[in-house]
């Protein structure tokens, strides 16, 4: 008999908001935002870049980005629906890649509409760090192409739809590249793990399990 061990927490790779019971999450904050004492990813979204204060904000993220309590650096990425030119957001995207790099942290990175980009990127700049594809909710030929490219694949709220794009992946995704987050959304990681485990027809104990096994691998917790 397999035994499963329910003390493992429920991960929530990318959240918005503290929720805390049975979850070890990790707060996204931007390098403005960061406070001491909590288990965060930091770094600038691409729609929230500011050319005002672009400079300092880099050199505000570089000397956050080897604290402890910064897991990841993000999330950062690309998106092609926003009124900044895509060769903008790349530059910003690769100088926090690099960071990530120096300091041997993963990535939560942020995609929309450019995927062949931050495959191409990921190739170009030899990236090293593990990078994770957050809120995928895309289609099935996209995340097998990330998948033979190294990226990790997180689900969210997107599993609740019984006709979204997630829910119909996830059954196809091995555990070893997987991860679970809340986002933005008031919702409990708990509903998103119990949601997943059915859709990959587990017990969600053993689904806590291999989702903590990729958190401590990756973060080295």
């Amino acid at each position: 008999m397999e035994i499963m061990d329910n003390r493992a927490p429920f991960i929530n790779i990318h959240t918005h908001h503290c929720f805390g019971k049975d979850e070890l999450f990790i707060l996204n904050l931007s390098p403005e935002r960061y406070v001491d004492g909590i288990y965060c990813s930091v770094g600038i979204h691409p729609w929230y870049i500011n050319f005002d204060s672009l400079e300092q904000d880099l050199d505000k993220l570089k000397s956050l980005a080897s604290k402890p309590g910064v897991l990841a650096i993000g999330e950062c990425g690309l998106d092609r629906l926003i009124n900044v030119s895509l060769d903008k957001q790349e530059t910003i995207f690769k100088e926090q890649l690099n960071i990530a790099e120096k300091v041997q942290k993963p990535v939560i990175t942020h995609c929309v509409k450019a995927f062949n980009d931050l495959i191409r990127i990921k190739k170009e700049c030899k990236i090293s760090v593990p990078l994770i594809v957050h809120g995928y909710n895309n289609n099935q030929q996209i995340m097998l192409e990330l998948l033979k490219n190294g990226f990790y694949i997180s689900f969210g709220k997107a599993l609740l739809e019984s006709r979204s794009n997630a829910s119909k992946l996830i059954s196809t995704l091995t555990t070893e590249k997987l991860f679970l987050e809340t986002d933005d959304a008031d919702v409990s990681i708990k509903t998103i793990f119990e949601k997943a485990a059915e859709l990959k027809n587990m017990h969600v104990g053993r689904l806590r399990e291999k989702v903590f096994l990729n958190f401590k691998q990756l973060f080295k917790i």
